[in-house]
């Protein structure tokens, strides 16, 4: 009860770009979490000997848990103190890490890993910071979603090399100790110092409030539309929240599938792990730049040229995988560690903003969790599937040409929902 103690007497800040510094950091430690699998990936089937669909299994029962908690989270920071839920988050987070480094059987992975861990990652990790975001936000939101999510590229290039540096010198087991008391730690600290709860009235209120505010927007193309005060009831009958949910599928089907795997990809074409790390840092670093330069430039170009452009660049990344998995270069994979971490950008930093441009009002948190759901089961057979065609043919190359259509079709489903029909973009204003 200190905890909350302190919360309550602590001078609160006032600028809402101190939580985007908090949940930059937060997300990076978290994300950190979440992709470093791919390295644990490959000491776990060192030395468990598991194959790689039964080990990349865990991860996607992961991905599956964490996207189906997200409608309940976003409903809980809609609701209450998103302080109690991140402290919360961090005691599943610390237990689920520090139960893994005992796994001596495949189920124990799955359960310690793929559902304990997974609700501490799900309560302190993308949704429930959008959902803060977007409740104070609204003329910056594009770089500020943008910033934050760009926290997750950080923890890619900072957390990834450490941690197999660790899983060299100590093992693993002693590594995932590690972490399961020293992130969950600092996060605890960053909420109790930095986060404060949601302004409710902020930008958002009743809905005759909504509708007056509306008609004042300058952004707002379709009226009638952004004036309702929107549920997910509502929301999930409307043909955009589909269109939208089977892109977020498909880019984060695609996504996930390179990211679990990209590890093992290159240390089988003959890398060393410590190499494929340094590949899998550049991603991350990149991938910093490339959300914030996204998210800008989507408020002033528009969500759906920057989402087809953003597509282009992940079907060149695919294309230097399966040029790598033919000419074994030393330059490509770092050229593929750019281009693919600017590609994978675009889907994580313009979701939040498409699913707001339709659905932005008091619910947006609970209908972004839903959305994510689509998300959560694209990542899971992503990494899944991706595991059984190395199985069932020895290659991931089969796999990769797979993914350059499904690309494309990502990008026609964000065109046929149109969010430029709904609003404009700053940049766009007459």
């Amino acid at each position: 009860m200190l905890i909350l103690k302190l919360m309550k007497n602590r001078k609160p800040f006032n600028s809402a770009w101190v939580i985007v510094a908090t949940s930059f950091i937060i997300l990076a430690l978290v994300y950190g979490i979440f992709h470093s699998f791919s390295v644990f990936f490959v000491a776990i089937i060192k030395e468990l000997a598991w194959s790689h669909s039964v080990t990349s299994g865990a991860f996607s029962l992961f991905v599956i848990v964490l996207s189906l908690i997200g409608p309940f989270i976003g409903g809980m920071i809609d609701k209450f103190d998103p302080r109690k839920v991140f402290l919360l988050g961090s005691l599943f987070l610390g237990i689920g890490l520090f139960l893994c480094s005992f796994i001596q059987f495949w189920w124990q992975l799955y359960l310690f890993f793929g559902i304990i861990t997974a609700i501490g990652v799900g309560s302190t990790g993308w949704i429930p910071h959008t959902t803060i975001i977007q409740h104070w936000f609204k003329e910056n939101r594009g770089l500020a979603i943008g910033i934050i999510s760009s926290g997750v590229g950080i923890g890619i290039f900072l957390c990834i090399p450490l941690i197999q540096y660790l899983i060299n010198q100590v093992g693993w087991r002693m590594t995932y100790r590690i972490i399961s008391f020293s992130i969950p730690l600092i996060i605890i600290c960053l909420t109790v110092a930095f986060i404060k709860p949601i302004q409710k009235n902020a930008h958002f209120s009743i809905t005759k409030e909504i509708k007056r505010n509306t008609k004042k927007d300058p952004l707002v193309i379709d009226e009638e539309w952004a004036s309702q005060l929107w549920t997910v009831r509502q929301a999930i009958i409307k043909k955009q929240f589909w269109l939208i949910s089977l892109s977020i599928f498909l880019s984060f089907f695609i996504i996930q599938s390179i990211l679990t795997h990209q590890v093992a990809f290159f240390v089988d074409k003959g890398l060393q792990t410590s190499t494929a790390s340094y590949i899998v840092g550049i991603v991350g670093i990149v991938s910093v730049g490339g959300k914030i330069l996204w998210g800008t430039l989507s408020d002033k170009m528009g969500r759906e040229v920057v989402y087809l452009i953003g597509n282009a660049f992940l079907i060149f990344g695919i294309g230097l995988l399966i040029l790598f998995s033919l000419f074994h270069s030393t330059y490509i994979p770092y050229v593929y560690g750019i281009v693919f971490s600017i590609g994978y950008s675009v889907p994580v930093a313009l979701s939040p903003l498409i699913t707001a441009d339709f659905f932005e009002g008091a619910n947006y948190g609970r209908i972004f969790g839903t959305i994510q759901i689509l998300s959560g089961l694209g990542a899971s057979f992503g990494a899944w599937f991706a595991g059984l065609f190395f199985d069932l043919l020895g290659s991931y190359t089969p796999f990769l040409l797979i993914l350059i259509p499904l690309v494309l079709f990502s990008s026609i489903s964000v065109w046929w929902a149109a969010p430029r029909k709904i609003r404009t973009v700053p940049g766009k204003m007459k």
